[in-house]
């Protein structure tokens, strides 16, 4: 099977959505398959970020910025005291101002891929489009379609959802899309790979000068206002007081990394907070055995690659109660807070460091169940039977024309 995946950042973010793409498609060339990818470039048809062996790049080159003026906006909030009513105001404009961005960037996407693909289509088995519902039901008429969300969308979009031959999510997107478009909607669970994500050996903390006394907490993802990072940053600062040995690990970039720093300066100056903004997905293993706790403070998660790696390594976590935050704390691997609180993260923080032990045991505990419970293969075993669906759908209906 020929296959065109649609994505407008997998080859310059290592962005959840994105890590789950490059892997489950990996492992679905390994099944025999061809796998093409479009996606968005600079001018000259550059991407800085390597893609699987198996894939084959077709890069829109030009001018992109999904998140433009992003970074100066929330570098600009950063000095607004938190009690101050004006913050509350330059939060919602900032959100507002980002979903438009977004929206922009997305309609641009999407009319560059019908240009370039248009008269094209009859070169792929099938198409899979990742998180674009508009997009994916245009391709629809033309080229077998399967559409990954990789988060809620509004019961507006159901005649949309049921234009197109397969829809598939996981996590808190799939219970919340059932309760429109029903069955319509499968499931396409996440993988892991359990040998490279297990408990071991790591450099990391010696590197940093930081020794096996300290207790580090850390982070893995994007640096953006809906993962909550400003949260953590804020709680940190409060049970360092309490708490000297503690230390604060970032890795991920995004718009909000000019925030954390202003509010991390003394910390991060000191060597008691670090920033590590790229880290190769291989390399992850290393930066997670580092950690004693690991923490998703999102202001909506889905289901988190990031806490399954973390778990696999056997570093326990701690997450906002939102999403399939709540549904992977049935491990027993992590515990929760209140979403959006500094002050209920703090004091959550300062519990699990009161009995450092426990979290480990259940960090190794929840490891354990996580790699036997999630791979890559059989989540590419799935994608493969759902592309089947969506060609067979569409040859019962009428041929692929274009």
């Amino acid at each position: 099977m020929k296959v065109l995946i649609v994505q407008s950042e997998l080859g310059v973010l290592r962005g959840g959505g994105e890590n789950f793409t490059r892997n489950i498609f990996q492992s679905f060339a390994e099944r025999g398959h061809e796998v093409w990818a479009t996606f968005i470039a600079d001018s000259r048809g550059r991407y800085p970020l390597v893609l699987p062996p198996a894939f084959r790049a077709l890069p829109l080159a030009g001018c992109w910025s999904r998140k433009l003026g992003q970074e100066t906006i929330s570098t600009l909030g950063a000095f607004m005291p938190k009690r101050m009513q004006l913050r509350a105001h330059w939060d919602r404009v900032q959100a507002a101002i980002c979903w438009r961005t977004v929206r922009w960037h997305d309609r641009r996407f999407t009319r560059r891929v019908e240009q370039e693909f248009t008269g094209r289509w009859k070169e792929f088995d099938a198409a899979y489009v990742h998180a674009s519902a508009i997009l994916a039901s245009r391709i629809a008429p033309f080229c077998p379609t399967m559409l990954r969300l990789p988060g809620p969308v509004s019961s507006d979009f159901e005649q949309v959802l049921r234009s197109i031959p397969v829809v598939c999510a996981n996590g808190d997107a799939l219970t919340k899309i059932r309760e429109f478009v029903g069955d319509h909607a499968l499931e396409l669970p996440i993988g892991l790979d359990s040998e490279l994500f297990r408990p071991g050996g790591t450099r990391i903390r010696e590197e940093l000068g930081w020794t096996q006394e300290n207790w580090v907490v850390g982070y893995v993802g994007r640096l953006a206002h809906i993962k909550g990072v400003d949260v953590l940053a804020r709680a940190f600062t409060k049970i360092h007081r309490t708490i000297p040995q503690a230390r604060l690990l970032f890795i991920g970039a995004g718009e909000e990394e000019g925030k954390l720093r202003l509010c991390l300066k003394q910390e991060l100056e000191n060597g008691i907070a670090w920033l590590e903004p790229d880290v190769p997905h291989a390399s992850l293993p290393e930066w997670y055995r580092a950690m004693d706790l690991f923490v998703m403070p999102s202001r909506y998660e889905n289901y988190s690659n990031a806490i399954l790696e973390a778990l696999a390594c056997g570093v326990p976590f701690l997450a906002s109660g939102v999403g399939g935050n709540q549904s992977l704390a049935e491990t027993r691997g992590g515990q929760l807070f209140e979403p959006g609180s500094d002050e209920s993260l703090a004091q959550a923080l300062q519990f699990i460091a009161d009995d450092r032990g426990e979290a480990r045991r259940r960090g190794m505990m929840g490891g354990e169940e996580i790699r036997n419970l999630y791979s890559w293969s059989a989540s590419a075993k799935r994608l493969e039977a759902m592309l089947e669906q969506a060609c067979s759908t569409v040859a019962r209906k009428a041929p692929c024309t274009s």
